[in-house]
């Protein structure tokens, strides 16, 4: 079974990832695709991030009604920082028939010889590099070529759309009290005001 692994602070959740997770479903032929909310993630240490459980039932309601997508606690439930090795081996460990793709944005790819790990994770996963619109096939070898020779097969640029919607800029907009509609699944919204987050 081929799935894609989504990772993410989800802060929240809104349709641009749910486009993605729909973009690299079809590009990579997958079965389904797992969104993973992060507990920790070591970059945002520093940041002020919504409570676990809120994120997490925040996907569940994107994403209900989809049968190609599931959410995974994972991470959640870890008391520590959320590194994607420590996901990936867990995953590959309780699912060994599976084949996993990691997503990810392509902005993020030069940084990957920096994560922990780098080489297992390739070793575990092949990549599912979304591209920001702008991103042109010139842009995509060049970073191609910035990466070890061996890891250029296991990645797949995935292009998409002139949607640019970002979870921080979401919390602005629902800190000030305006509309998100459109940009976040009706079912979230709800209940992000039911539960008083972001204002």
């Amino acid at each position: 079974m081929r799935v894609g692994l989504f990772g993410g602070t989800f802060d929240p959740i809104h349709t641009g990832h749910l486009v993605v997770a729909m973009l690299a479903k079809e590009a990579l032929n997958l079965d389904k695709v797992y969104f993973i909310p992060a507990g920790v993630p070591p970059h945002k240490r520093d940041k002020r991030i919504t409570e676990g459980i809120h994120r997490y039932r925040m996907v569940q309601l994107a994403i209900q009604g989809y049968d190609e997508y599931e959410v995974l606690d994972w991470e959640l439930k870890q008391n520590q920082p959320s590194y994607t090795v420590d996901t990936l081996s867990w995953y590959c460990r309780t699912h060994p028939s599976h084949d996993p793709f990691f997503i990810m944005g392509a902005d993020m790819l030069l940084d990957l010889p920096n994560w922990q790990k780098a080489d297992r994770v390739i070793e575990l996963t092949d990549i599912i590099a979304v591209t920001r619109p702008g991103f042109n096939q010139a842009m995509s070898e060049q970073y191609l070529r910035l990466l070890p020779a061996s890891w250029r097969k296991h990645i797949h640029f995935v292009d998409m759309p002139g949607l640019e919607i970002s979870s921080t800029w979401l919390r602005e907009r629902l800190d000030q009290g305006l509309s998100v509609a459109h940009l976040v699944p009706d079912r979230v919204i709800c209940y992000i005001k039911e539960n008083r987050l972001y204002g």
